[in-house]
């Protein structure tokens, strides 16, 4: 389904609740829309909420970012970083802390798990020279955002846990249809109406609403930029699976032949490759 298939109506019927844009996020963005934004005003609105700069100062200095020298503050971390990677982590965390009802799954483990495939992510960006027309930023933040809108189906539907173990399970069939056996609707879905109210960056809404699509590296509408990013999701995700599980990825059967397309790889270019994401992981995270 492309974006342009759906609008704001799409989640009228079934009850679902996108959470609204939090007030420190609207706070930052006029901040940073203005002519001569300040480094300090950006920096001052963060720290307003002191676990969130906690968690934005760790992260930051945390191996995905690989900073030479320990950044202990904020207003340093916007400087060496810039607003726009600092206002990523801010959305991250702040849906994190939004969507904290109780749920059919664990969201503490799916968080960990989108913060484990950002970091695969990254790692992976930086073996393709294909990728010059979206930067690692880019890859962190589609990895953080790619699956959003599934802890709101986990805090929507009592049996959501059950449904994900058979998709999961299931690596013959896309994802999405699924869910959309037992829902009437999908992750991907709900997924792109968060990013949209969020306003997170242009290239994610439709990017994570077509995530699952095995032909979309072959859309003359979607962007190069978009095609990478989605031949490096399906890479990412199914390196992590072998280092976490090892096991592919359930989606890897479905995604192979187009991640692998796109990048002009063979099976044995992508063994090689596979170790050598896992092997990189593991020395940054263990």
């Amino acid at each position: 389904m492309e974006a342009k298939e759906i609008n704001q109506d799409g989640l009228q019927g079934i009850d679902f609740n996108i959470p609204a844009k939090p007030e420190i996020l609207l706070e930052l963005e006029l901040e940073q829309c203005k002519k001569y934004p300040s480094m300090s005003g950006i920096a001052e609105v963060i720290v307003k909420d002191v676990a969130l700069a906690g968690s934005v100062i760790k992260i930051v200095n945390s191996a995905a970012y690989g900073q030479k020298r320990h950044i202990s503050n904020i207003k340093t971390a916007v400087n060496m970083l810039g607003v726009d990677s600092i206002l990523r982590l801010v959305s991250f965390f702040q849906l994190r802390k939004v969507l904290t009802a109780k749920a059919s799954i664990s969201l503490e483990k799916f968080w960990d798990t989108s913060m484990q495939t950002a970091n695969m992510m990254a790692i992976t960006h930086s073996y393709f020279n294909k990728t010059e027309h979206c930067s690692r930023e880019d890859a962190y933040s589609f990895g953080l955002f790619r699956d959003c809108g599934i802890p709101l189906m986990a805090i929507k539907y009592d049996n959501y846990k059950t449904v994900l173990m058979e998709a999961n399970s299931s690596p013959q069939r896309k994802f999405t249809d699924i869910e959309e056996s037992y829902f009437p609707t999908n992750h991907a879905i709900v997924g792109y109406f968060i990013a949209n109210t969020w306003q997170l960056p242009k290239f994610l809404p439709e990017l994570i609403l077509r995530h699952h699509e095995q032909n979309f590296t072959h859309d003359k509408d979607v962007t190069y930029a978009q095609k990478a990013l989605y031949g490096l999701s399906k890479i990412a995700s199914n390196a992590l699976s072998k280092h976490k599980y090892n096991h592919d990825d359930c989606e890897w059967l479905l995604g192979k032949e187009a991640a692998l397309g796109f990048f002009q790889m063979s099976d044995l270019d992508y063994q090689e490759l596979e170790a050598d994401l896992i092997d990189a992981y593991r020395v940054l995270y263990g």
